[in-house]
């Protein structure tokens, strides 16, 4: 299969090259507006480099495309693949607006275009250990709670993303960047939509125009509620990049994740006691799972597994938590456009 990646100074790209060299896949051309990776990467392959999404599709025909890029120029990209007929993965957030996403959505639907979105928690052994315990989806859940806090905002730009700390073109901080996985997650484990958000947001600990620490509390409409904490301020360091923690409830099991392990109490079994089971929970393996899904699914001419119709379903959360987050932390009801989310 020929591939072309577009706009590589996205820092995930390194996360899918490996996957990329398999045999049967052959990467025939990159794009770089931010002239940072582009070369390398290039390089690597053995295939040209273009300064743009438009010129790399005027001069070469790619079965399949992994887009990045800025998050406000997403939906452009996405839209001249949808044009061409390629298929292709996009990046999270997709968009830096649930209306971005959703247009994007219908566009691809009406052309039978693939398009999947890497919500990778949903390919996670995190996933599968607490489905393995707690039996099949829908979880009949009582309690949500994740931290997710990564390094600070200059490792975007060491990374040639310097883009990430403007607002207008990042569409926000840690809430956008990093809350999608968990507030996607959210709605996956219950089988439900969220329909209230209230969110905080601080700039204190950097002190840039995005946030850096967030807190995104989520009710559906059965009452169930979910928290989820977001920020740049955890000190990284080669062999700790990011702190991840959890607990998470249901009617059958009380888990508590981290440090590559998941805990958990039955609560028709307490005679046991706490159990253990060892889970690798770094994000950042289940990115060539992701390559291998996609491109197998779009072969097959199969639907992806997660795709623009969740993500746009996550970005109506995202716009409201802003929402909130403008008004001082005030209930939002989640709408069917962003224009509307606010209650």
């Amino acid at each position: 299969m020929k591939v072309a990646l577009l706009e590589v100074s996205h820092w995930h790209v390194p996360l899918y090259l490996s996957a990329l060299e398999r045999p049967g896949i052959e990467v025939i051309a990159v794009s770089d507006k931010e002239k940072s990776k582009g070369a390398a990467i290039a390089a690597r392959f053995g295939c040209p480099e273009y300064e743009s999404v438009e010129s790399l599709l005027a001069n070469e025909q790619p079965d399949f495309a992994f887009a990045f890029g800025r998050h406000a120029e997403m939906t452009k990209i996405g839209k001249r693949l949808v044009e061409r007929r390629i298929p292709f993965a996009l990046e999270k957030p997709c968009g830096t607006n649930a209306d971005q996403v959703a247009e994007l959505r219908k566009l691809a639907e009406a052309a039978g275009v693939y398009v999947a979105v890497p919500l990778i928690f949903r390919l996670s052994e995190t996933l599968n250990t607490m489905t393995d315990i707690n039996g099949p989806l829908p979880m009949d859940m009582t309690n949500y709670a994740i931290r997710f806090i990564v390094g600070p905002p200059s490792r975007y730009i060491d990374a040639g993303a310097s883009w990430m700390t403007d607002a207008a073109i990042a569409g926000g901080g840690s809430t956008i960047n990093v809350a999608t996985h968990f507030i996607d997650m959210f709605r996956f484990l219950t089988g439900k939509p969220v329909t209230a958000v209230s969110a905080m947001m601080s700039s204190r600990s950097h002190g840039e125009e995005i946030e850096d620490h967030s807190i995104v509390t989520m009710r559906n409409d059965d009452g169930t509620v979910g928290v989820v904490e977001t920020g740049y301020a955890f000190p990284s360091t080669p062999d700790i990049q990011r702190e991840f923690t959890f607990t998470i409830g249901s009617r059958k099991a009380y888990f508590q994740g981290g440090n590559d392990r998941i805990a958990y109490r039955l609560h028709d079994q307490l005679h046991l006691g706490t159990q253990t089971r060892q889970t690798q929970l770094d994000t950042d393996i289940y990115y060539p799972l992701f390559v291998d899904k996609v491109l197998a699914e779009a072969a097959a001419g199969a639907k992806p597994f997660v795709g623009l119709e969740e993500a746009e379903e996550m970005m109506r959360v995202m716009d409201a938590a802003y929402a909130s987050a403008r008004a001082g932390g005030a209930l939002q009801l989640v709408g069917n456009s962003a224009s509307g989310a606010g209650a």
